[in-house]
Formats: structure tokens, C-alpha cells, sequence
């Protein structure tokens, strides 16, 4: 793990003043080993179930930096997530004013988009006011074991139970080289006038108003490929910040909120990382984490539509959200693949994803309006009436290579988009499906 970039703004020290030197704490001094500083816990405490206890610092008055703090993983309900002190992430000031536009802060609408609508699809400004969405009043079923997601960032460290026969994922290199020049595309496609990564609808940023999030994403990822010599660690600053604003920040109650937040995370994590900019350092264990306690939060209030359970037509926005949120997080998993394999951990299966969809037909991903899209959505449900196809069925099981199986793959496989496509190339690789 790379060393902790440092997050505290000039206007910041102004106010306190020169900081004071930041000391290790007690376990790694005793240790004489390099700590990570972050806090509550450090990251070698955290990793080895350590008290990590802190020195008081010289002119401190807060006593809760002498106390200890036990990293522990505790069961949670969607509506008590753990607060963001838990990934110990400090607190920042907000993003400044910056030379491009930043968007405000809206709740459970879309923001006017900086990016024309999709072109392609046959838009003009004088048709927007037809695209009228309410992301506000979805219908999702919610999910029991949105925890499993959070705490999948434990699975290289702790050895399955006893009895659990799961082994870890072996990844050619290949394998690994082909997803990381996929992922590395994602943000390269927020670019080009009505660009859109394989991750977000393009009804996300299209309409009167966009999420916050994006926004900012969408010019930060713009600054971040026009930066010129010499202002590379300013840009890299300013995206640290981002992500220390959105991985801080309170849950929102809306779902179409909370997955923007969770997608520019993503797309911040994967620019950086796959940066030739010598930026994967700022890319650590803690980014993991956060991304995993996003996705959790994203998927507490449901993976699936309530239609869609009952196999019956959902809304058309209570649709774009689950398919986005269901992409984003496989997208996440691929990353965090990588990730690991990078720092010979071990890659183990998303058993928590079992069930879930896989990528849906892209005629239903990039039906530009309400009437296509419903019509779109009826033949689908007469093409699935066996059930719809569940990302599960490309993993190696009892009935990989039966007949059964194999038709209902080249099915699903007829349908599919690049990125579903890019999901069916690396189940392939890894399961024989």
C-alpha cells in the first residue's frame, strides 16, 4: 500500500496554524515499522486486530486522540451505516471554487447536464422538455445482505470458515491485462461531447438538473486530462479532495443520489490507478474500503425492482437505477480484482451477488424514450418467461456445460452490449461457462 496522500487544504493550516508533526502510533513504534497515520486506526493495526492508540500531540486538547481504537466489523442495518470516521478518513473543507463549472448540491433530481444530450439517439435541445424523469419515487426491493458487500474487503485476510469449500479466483495475467484496459477507458469516455462510461444511463446527466457528484466528476475528469506540466499535483489534489468529499459525506435518502456519489468514486479510483501520472499510490487499501462501504450503501435499498421480482414491467426509472447500480458494482469487483492481484492477495467470488441480474439487453440500455423503452421491456419479459438471466449462471457450477445452461447463455449473449459482453469475456475466462 502506497503511502496516504495528504488531504488538509492551505485554508485549512492557515486557521490552525503550522501543524504539528504527525507521530506514529504506539504499536508501530514499538514495532519500528512505518505506519500509515490513518485514524482511528492505522492500517497495520487494522489488518492485525491491534489497539491502536495514538500519542497525544503537543497543544492537543482533544483527550479522544489518546484513546484506543479496536477496528471491529459490526452488523448494520440500511438505516444505520457505520459513519465515514470508520474508514479513517479525515475531515476536509469543501472543493473550492475551481476554473470550470461545479455543480450544486441538488437532492433526488438531475442538474442540468455540461454535456449535449446523446446525439446519437436523435435528441435536439428543443426535445428535452419530453425527457421527464422522477428518480425520487422508484420501487426497489431491499436487500438483506447489502453488509456482505461492505465487508468484502476482509475476504484476502480471514480464511473461509471451516467446512466452506471456496477457494480464491485464479486470473490469467491476460485476464487481468484485458480488464484493466477496459476499466481505464471509463473515464476517457466522460471526454467526448455525450460521453458516457458503460456504468451511467444516459439519463443521469440529461434533463434540467444532474447529481452534484457527477457533475463534478464530468469537470474534474476533464481537468484531469488537459492538466498542463507542471500542475499535476494540484490536479491530483483537487480529485483527492472529490473523493474525500464524497466518501465523508452523509448517506443521501435517494437512491439515484447515492449511486452517482458511488460512480464518480469508481471513475475518480480508476483514472488514478490506471494514471500514468504516478498517482496509483493515492489508490490504498482505504479507497477499497470506501468504494465497497459506497456500493453497500448504494445496494441497501435494493438490487432488484419490486416488478421486476414479480415479473411484471417496472418503471421506467425504477429500472435505470437498479441496472446502473447492478453494473456499477460488478464494475467494482472487476477493479477491486485487479487490485488485489496487483498486491498478491488473493481474489475470492461475489457469492453476495448470487441472484442478481446480469447486464440486460441494449435495446433496454439505450432505449431513448419512455414508449421504446416499455415496448422494449415487454418483448423481454416474453423472451425470459424461464426467468430472467442471473450473473450467477456464468459462474462453474453443477450445470456448467449442460445443455440447459448453454442455451440460456447464447441467449443472454445475443443481447448484450460491450460491457455485457466484457462480463461474458471474463466469466468466460474464469469459469468455462
Amino acid at each position: 500500500m502506497g503511502p496516504e496522500p495528504s488531504f488538509s487544504p492551505q485554508s485549512h493550516r492557515k486557521r490552525q496554524g503550522a501543524p504539528p508533526r504527525k507521530k506514529a502510533c504506539q504499536s508501530c513504534t514499538k514495532s519500528k515499522v512505518r505506519c500509515s497515520l490513518d485514524r482511528p486506526v492505522c492500517s497495520r493495526c487494522r489488518l492485525s486486530g491491534r489497539a491502536c492508540v495514538y500519542p497525544v500531540l503537543s497543544g492537543g486538547s482533544d483527550s479522544s486522540r489518546a484513546k484506543a481504537s479496536h477496528f471491529a466489523i459490526e452488523d448494520t442495518t440500511c438505516e444505520s451505516y457505520p459513519d465515514a470516521s470508520v474508514l479513517g478518513t479525515p475531515s476536509i473543507d469543501p472543493l473550492p471554487e475551481m476554473p470550470i463549472p461545479v455543480a450544486p448540491s441538488t437532492s433526488g433530481s438531475i442538474w442540468h447536464s455540461p454535456i449535449p444530450p446523446h446525439r446519437h439517439v436523435g435528441t435536439s435541445g428543443s426535445d428535452q422538455s419530453a425527457y421527464s424523469f422522477n428518480f425520487v419515487d422508484i420501487s426497489l426491493v431491499p436487500s438483506a445482505n447489502a453488509g456482505d458487500i461492505r465487508d468484502r474487503w476482509l475476504r484476502p485476510y480471514i480464511l473461509p470458515p471451516l467446512g466452506q469449500e471456496e477457494f480464491p479466483k485464479v486470473y490469467h495475467p491476460f485476464t487481468l491485462q484485458y480488464i484493466s484496459r477496459v476499466l481505464a477507458t471509463y473515464p476517457r469516455f466522460m471526454l467526448k461531447d455525450s460521453g458516457l462510461p458503460p456504468i451511467i444511463h444516459w439519463a443521469q446527466i440529461t434533463g434540467r438538473e444532474m447529481p452534484r457528484s457527477l457533475a463534478n466528476c464530468y469537470s474534474l475528469v476533464r481537468l484531469w486530462e488537459q492538466a498542463v506540466p507542471g500542475s499535476e499535483a494540484m490536479v491530483i489534489s483537487t480529485v483527492e479532495r472529490e473523493m474525500e468529499r464524497l466518501a465523508t459525506e452523509p448517506p443521501s435518502p435517494h437512491d439515484f443520489d447515492q449511486l452517482s456519489s458511488f460512480q464518480a468514486y469508481l471513475l475518480y479510483s480508476i483514472m488514478m490507478y490506471f494514471s500514468p501520472r504516478n498517482s496509483s499510490a493515492a489508490v490504498n487499501d482505504k479507497t477499497m474500503i470506501t468504494l465497497m462501504e459506497l456500493a453497500a450503501r448504494t445496494a441497501c435499498n435494493g438490487l432488484f425492482c419490486t416488478a421486476e421480482v414479480a415479473h411484471t414491467r417496472p418503471s421506467w426509472e425504477s429500472w435505470i437505477v437498479v441496472a446502473a447500480k447492478r453494473r456499477t458494482i460488478l464494475a467494482m469487483y472487476l477493479f477491486n480484482s485487479v487490485y488485489n492481484a496487483d498486491r498478491l492477495l488473493p481474489n475470492f467470488g461475489a457469492d453476495e451477488m448470487r441472484g442478481v441480474y446480469a447486464p440486460e439487453d441494449k435495446e433496454l440500455w439505450s432505449a431513448h424514450s419512455r414508449d421504446g423503452w416499455e415496448k422494449s421491456y415487454d418483448r423481454y419479459l416474453l423472451d425470459w418467461e424461464d426467468g430472467f438471466f442471473e450473473i450467477s449462471e456464468l459462474w462453474r457450477s453443477a450445470e456448467t456445460g449442460s445443455t440447459e445452461r448453454r442455451a440460456r447463455i447464447e441467449r443472454w449473449a445475443q443481447t448484450l452490449d460491450e460491457y455485457g459482453m466484457m462480463i461474458f469475456g471474463v466469466c468466460s475466462h474464469l469459469h468455462g461457462c
